[in-house]
C-alpha cells in the first residue's frame, strides 16, 4: 500500500500541482505584460497630440477636449 502511494499517487499529485501553479503565475504575469494602448494622435483642428481616450470622435474626425476645438467640429 505505501508503495502504491508513494510510487504513483504522489508524483501525480506534484505534477499536477506544479501544471496548475504553472498556469496561475503565467495568467497573472500575462496581466502585468498587456500591452497599453495610448496610442497618440492628433487633434485635426488644432493639430496637438494627445491620447486616443481623451480625445472625442465628431463627424469622422478625432477631437481634443478644449472648447474651441469641440465647438468648431460642430459648426
Amino acid at each position: 500500500m505505501n508503495f502504491i502511494v508513494v510510487g504513483v499517487i504522489a508524483p501525480v499529485a506534484y505534477f499536477l500541482l506544479r501544471l496548475a501553479t504553472k498556469k496561475i503565475v503565467m495568467m497573472i504575469l500575462k496581466q502585468f505584460n498587456k500591452p497599453k494602448d495610448n496610442a497618440l494622435i492628433s487633434c485635426e483642428n488644432c493639430g496637438t497630440y494627445f491620447e486616443k481616450q481623451y480625445g472625442k470622435r465628431i463627424n469622422g474626425k478625432f477631437i481634443c477636449d478644449k472648447a474651441d476645438c469641440v465647438k468648431n467640429a460642430k459648426s
